[in-house]
């Protein structure tokens, strides 16, 4: 044992961790974390995974992974290929030499067995180590990367779904599908309210009764107060927008039926054939339509002439 398992166990005790924990959070698998821990590197596929394993459970603990790597019982997995000579002359065998190692010394007992360099055992008397290859770069030269997990199933971790999640959404689609259809019947109901008022377009005649009454003082008609009840009954029919028929009408009556309408009555005086104070045309026709404010010229008989 190099003392490298029991760091490990130290420092994750320390922490108050379990493999578990330590299973869950780096996604390496248990059975390869407790290799690390007891110091059974064959139990991993491959050097390079354990030394990935190990720098990525390190750094996990809160260790320094250089330390890491450097209580782990490296060795070199390339060897040199010896040559060979057999006594018959025949063609140089070669075989593998150990690169030099860059293992601590003392530390032999932790060295996995993939790890242990193997005898050389030649074909003769005589072998010469052939000269190293050059220089390439090795198999176990580069490491996986961190939380790779060879060969062991990891579980996926199940979704918790809320049972009531449907219901309440359920619950907020009907509130508000209810809100919209509300704000349509409200909008319907205003319209139609606002419509009833502008197609009665009945105006109220006390007030236009009170000018027809005011005008028929200041033309100091003596017929004004025979015709003060007339207009009330025919200024109540009257639609605002639409020109009254006032023709055959007094003057003071006509006038109250174009300002009950929304007009501005404009009198004209004729002799005609009609009574003095009689209506007896009118311009624009009767129950034509027009922009509340314009006027409508009357033409009202001075008696014969």
């Amino acid at each position: 044992m190099t003392g490298l398992g029991s760091w490990l166990v130290e420092a994750r005790e320390a922490r108050g961790l379990t493999l578990e924990d330590a299973e869950r959070d780096t996604r390496i698998s248990r059975r390869y974390l407790q290799a690390l821990e007891e110091e059974q590197f064959t139990v991993i596929p491959a050097p390079v995974y354990a030394r990935g394993f190990l720098r990525s459970y390190s750094q996990y603990l809160g260790l320094d992974p250089q330390e890491a790597m450097a209580r782990y019982p490296r060795e070199e997995d390339a060897y040199a290929p010896p040559v060979a000579q057999t006594a018959s002359g025949g063609r140089p065998q070669t075989r593998q030499q150990p690169r030099p190692s860059r293992q601590p010394a003392g530390q032999e007992a932790g060295r996995p067995t993939w790890k242990r360099p193997t005898p050389i055992r030649g074909t003769g008397e005589g072998v010469v180590p052939a000269p190293a290859p050059p220089e390439q770069r090795r198999e176990d030269d580069w490491e996986p990367m961190i939380g790779v997990d060879i060969g062991v199933p990891v579980p996926t971790r199940r979704l918790d779904r809320d049972p009531a999640a449907p219901a309440r959404t359920a619950v907020v689609v009907l509130v508000a599908v209810a809100a919209i259809v509300m704000v349509v019947l409200l909008a319907l109901f205003l319209s139609r309210a606002g419509g009833g008022d502008s197609d009665g377009g009945i105006i109220p005649n006390s007030s236009n009764v009170e000018g027809a009454g005011a005008d028929g003082d200041a033309s100091g008609d003596g017929a004004s107060g025979a015709t003060d009840e007339a207009p009330t009954s025919t200024i109540s029919a009257a639609v605002a927008g639409i020109v009254p028929e006032v023709r055959g009408l007094t003057q003071d009556t006509a006038i109250a039926e174009i300002r009950a309408a929304g007009f501005l009555p404009n009198v004209q005086t004729r002799p005609s054939n009609e009574d003095e104070g009689i209506v007896f045309d009118q311009s624009p026709a009767p129950n034509t339509e027009g922009p509340s404010g314009s006027e409508v010229t009357i033409l009202v008989s001075e008696g014969p002439e």
